[in-house]
């Protein structure tokens, strides 16, 4: 509003008859200086000889001296008489920037006149105080023409006016009004700016003030005001400095605001802060050269216009900050623009406010900006303002206790957590001390927090366990520090916290059934407690037990019982196994036997700090007591026996690996010689492991090289050695130990389970031996192929069988399967209903090693048998053994009264080949009558048909 009026009172003191620009005639122009320039130097020492010799009865006068290297120019003024007829006029120079207006005129006397105004004279000599150079006139002639130089003139051309003594008077009375509204207008938006948080950090509001204080350098500059008011001002060789640094200030101050008003950021803020830097720069090179101020104002207007266009877009995009800010900095530009283009050229009467336009567009510029700095302030403040509220809000939400100490532990604020107790109420500790509140120790322990977060300047936790409803409550305390002396603490309830983790770490370290140490805690505590073992120079022992049979436990009365037993037998060790009774050392504590479960039914005892094995070895027998106690599972009992194997420390290892390995091994030949009993480790153990792996590897490289195969023993009519059978036996040919036998292999293809893929392979192999033999025309009987228990319990044995008989193409009664007496302990219906079903395909079934397992007879009826071998344990001893006699008489009477046949095996002299022929047994087999034959050799056997049977005369 008050930019409105200052317009309409400046236009209303504008008569037009009163002030009129003059016409100029140019009489010569100096850019780099009189002295550089011949015309100029001429015509000033002419007319310095013109005042200074005038003609008699005129006072001589002296031209000034001249700068010769600053840019002058020279003009003449027409006058016409009859416009100031009623008083002299008064000439001035409508720009304050000139360092000399120097006016010369020849008076109605015809005597040399001559004024001299500008920086270079203080205004305190002058009758009028005016920030313009003037020159008061005196009578002058009809048809006068005066002279005007005027030096220093920067880059805006000069601007003379014309006018009476009462307008030029009131022209400076009402400039000077409103120059003083100018700058208190802009003290008073400094003071806004300050208000509205450039004194608190705001950077916005910092940038504007700096605007607003470096326009007002300009105004008191560039106006004449401090020259007018100021005594102390520096002189007029200070002005072109002043001058350079006043309009400097005011580009850093464009460039700082707009920078922080548009919030530029990387490559942009460095780009426009270059290029306001590099506009300041040239300004203040114009002190010295008036190219610096053109090339200043050169660049600033090629950033404006450029900070113009990206901002189009936020004109109809952006906020309503960034539209003032824009139509702000669009007023400077006009101002300016309007202000240089109404000074060029001359003689040309222009608006009064064309003088002003650069100062008022300023001025609109920084209303413009403060109104922008007040609506972006005001909606920052809002956003803080909801960003405390939520801040509130989560503070409240927040269910820690939050406390202010200072460093002496007085507790200056809090914070109740909400919905969470804590030891104290926040109230009892405000304003006292945490010391007199809470447990000595507690409060020492957070004193000490306090100071290392206060010396090292950076977050501290402290962990305290507080009693609180009869039970101990753990808390962590967060103590950052908040200024030199003082800090915020954060206390949190961490006791559900601490309770997950000993959860976590008994679920990472304890078997959840048994509540035993697991694997995990076990290895550690070993590894432990060798390492005390090295130190104090001591032996230890290493037991690893396992339970037998308890997957029979398992399979028959449920895993539910399994559990039950397991449970019971970890109870036992813990309760009734002390240290104290096996050590007899007053020291040992009794938690020196150190229990685990490693998984399923295995254990591990340590037992440190023993004198000899004999220690570990009664331990061992002491555990096998315990466990050989009934144990009542549900409402039956139930007894299990164990297998332990015992490694010693230093003897049988020097790390809880190898330890544990051979505590393993010692446990699994415990098992080996017959179950329940305890075995200390042997080097020969692990030489055994060892071997049995590397045969086991071998063993399946053999059958991928091909390295095996059958051999065929014959199975003779003990009545005249026909041949009626034949059994397929494996053997194996070993590329570096030569042909090994099965009992060397077998037991270990039967444990590892590579039986299975063997078994397959006799079958197939057996087979396609029978389809070539038949197919070259010979006479094949019945074959018969050893099947492992192992083997028979595959899902696809059965189905294997039948594959082979079809893909072979021979007869299946040609096939007969010897199984184990082992098989028939396991009569399951399905496996009964496919022997049942091989038997009606014509396949038979006999069964081997008869009389050595604990088969039932009721089992053999229920199977498809048609054959019984006797062992040959029992062969061996006949005739002389009445025992072995007995029971092989007894099997051939029996499977005779059964419908049975029956084949006696290993059958090696002509006694047994007697008894057995006296004892009526049908079939006979053994080395007397062949070793087992390749099948080229068992091929030429078949083609004869018959083997002669020895009698004691050959033998003889």
């Amino acid at each position: 509003m008050f930019l409105i009026l200052l317009a309409f009172v400046l236009q209303w003191t504008a008569p037009k008859a009163a002030t009129v620009s003059t016409g100029l005639t140019p009489l010569w122009d100096a850019p780099k200086g009189p002295g550089q320039s011949d015309d100029a130097s001429r015509w000033l020492t002419q007319l310095r000889d013109s005042v200074s010799l005038p003609r008699a009865g005129c006072k001589k006068l002296s031209l000034p001296d001249l700068s010769l290297t600053k840019p002058a120019r020279a003009f003449q003024i027409a006058i016409e008489r009859h416009q100031w007829a009623n008083g002299s006029p008064i000439v001035y120079l409508q720009e304050p920037i000139a360092e000399f207006f120097i006016v010369v005129a020849t008076d109605v006397n015809a005597c040399p006149w001559l004024s001299i105004s500008g920086r270079g004279l203080p205004f305190g000599h002058r009758d009028i105080v005016s920030p313009f150079p003037y020159a008061r006139l005196p009578a002058l002639p009809e048809g006068a023409v005066i002279t005007a130089i005027v030096q220093d003139y920067k880059a805006i051309r000069p601007w003379i006016m014309l006018a009476n003594e009462s307008s030029f008077v009131r022209d400076n009375t009402v400039l000077w009004v409103g120059l003083g509204a100018y700058s208190g207008i802009l003290l008073m938006m400094i003071v806004v700016a300050v208000g509205f948080g450039a004194y608190a950090g705001s950077r916005v509001a910092l940038a504007y003030a700096a605007y607003c204080v470096a326009l007002q350098v300009w105004l008191v500059q560039n106006f004449g005001i401090g020259s007018a008011f100021v005594p102390f001002w520096p002189g007029p060789q200070y002005f072109p400095t002043l001058q350079a640094i006043s309009v400097a200030g005011v580009v850093l101050g464009i460039g700082f605001a707009a920078l922080e008003f548009l919030q530029l950021r990387g490559k942009v803020r460095a780009a426009v802060a270059g290029s306001v830097l590099l506009s300041a720069i040239f300004f203040l090179g114009s002190a010295w050269h008036a190219a610096g101020y053109r090339a200043g104002a050169a660049v600033l207007f090629v950033l404006a216009v450029a900070t113009m266009v990206l901002l189009v877009r936020s004109v109809f995009t952006g906020d309503a900050s960034l539209r003032l800010f824009t139509l702000g900095l669009g007023a400077t530009l006009l101002g300016g623009g309007v202000q240089a283009f109404s000074v060029i050229g001359s003689g040309v009467e222009v608006s009064r406010l064309a003088a002003f336009a650069f100062p008022i567009g300023s001025l609109f510029q920084a209303a413009f900006w403060l109104a922008a700095l007040i609506i972006r302030l005001r909606d920052e403040h809002r956003e803080l303002h909801e960003l405390e509220e939520r801040q509130a809000a989560i503070m409240w939400a927040t269910p820690d206790l939050i406390l202010v100490v200072d460093r002496q532990g007085i507790c200056l604020d809090y914070k109740q957590p909400y919905a969470t107790r804590f030891f104290v109420t926040g109230s009892e500790l405000l304003g006292a001390n945490v010391a007199a509140v809470l447990p000595s120790e507690t409060a020492s322990i957070i004193q000490r927090g306090v100071e290392q977060a206060l010396q090292r300047d950076d977050l501290q936790s402290v962990f305290l366990e507080l009693p609180l409803e009869g039970s101990i409550h753990h808390y962590e305390a967060r103590i950052a520090p908040n200024g030199p002396n003082k800090v915020v603490i954060v206390v949190r309830d961490i006791t559900l916290q601490k309770h997950s983790e000993e959860k976590i770490r008994r679920l990472a370290y304890f078997d959840t059934l048994t509540g035993l140490p697991n694997r995990q805690s076990f290895l550690e505590r070993l590894d432990r407690e060798l390492l005390r073992a090295r130190r104090t120079n001591r032996r230890m022992a290493l037991l690893f037990l396992d339970l037998d049979g308890f997957k029979r436990i398992n399979d028959t009365l449920g895993h539910s019982a399994g559990d039950c037993l397991l449970q019971t037998i970890a109870e036992r060790l813990q309760e009734k196994l002390r240290a104290g009774a096996f050590i007899a050392r007053p020291a040992l504590d009794e938690s020196s036997l150190h229990f685990a479960r490693l998984g399923g039914d295995e254990f591990t005892v340590v037992l440190p700090d023993v004198d000899s094995a004999e220690t570990a070895c009664v331990v061992a027998r002491r555990i096998q007591t315990l466990l050989a106690q009934p144990a009542l599972i549900g409402e039956q009992e139930v007894a299990v026996t164990s297998s332990i194997g015992i490694a010693l420390f230093p003897d049988d290892g020097l790390d809880a690996a190898t330890l544990l390995k051979h505590a393993d091994t010692a446990m699994y030949y415990a098992k080996e010689q017959g179950r329940n009993n305890w075995q200390l480790y042997e080097r020969t153990l692990t030489t055994r492991t060892t071997t049995h792996l590397a045969l086991e590897g071998d063993i399946r490289k053999g059958l991928e090289r091909g390295e095996f195969c059958l051999f065929y023993q014959p199975q003779v009519r003990a009545d005249d050695g026909t041949v009626v059978g034949m059994e397929a036996l494996m053997r194996w040919q070993h590329p570096q130990h030569g042909l090994v036998s099965p009992a060397r292999f077998i037991p270990v293809a039967e444990e590892s389970g590579l039986i299975i893929p063997i078994g397959e392979w006799v079958l197939n192999t057996a087979c396609g031996q029978v389809r070539e033999w038949q197919q070259r025309g010979v006479s094949v009987p019945r074959v018969a192929v050893n099947v492992s228990a192992r083997q028979l319990g595959a899902a696809d044995f059965l189905d294997s069988v039948e594959a082979a008989v079809v893909a072979t193409g021979i007869s299946a009664d040609r096939l007969e399967l010897e199984l184990t007496e082992s098989i028939l302990m396991d009569p399951k219906a399905e496996r009964i209903e496919g022997l049942f079903r091989l038997r009606a395909m014509g396949v038979h079934f006999s069964i081997d090693d008869f009389g050595t397992g604990y088969s039932s007879l009721s089992y053999i009826k229920r199977f498809p048998i048609g054959t019984l071998k006797i062992d040959h344990s029992f062969i061996r001893g006949l005739p002389q053994d009445a025992d072995d006699a007995g029971i092989t008489t007894a099997i051939i009477a029996m499977a005779r009264s059964l419908g049975l046949e029956v084949i006696a095996e290993g059958v090696e002299t002509i006694e047994q080949l007697d008894f057995l022929q006296r004892a009526q047994c049908p079939k006979l087999q053994g080395y007397l009558f062949s070793y087992p034959l390749p099948a080229d050799e068992m091929e030429a056997l078949l083609r004869r048909g018959h083997i002669a049977l020895p009698s004691h005369t050959s033998e003889q």
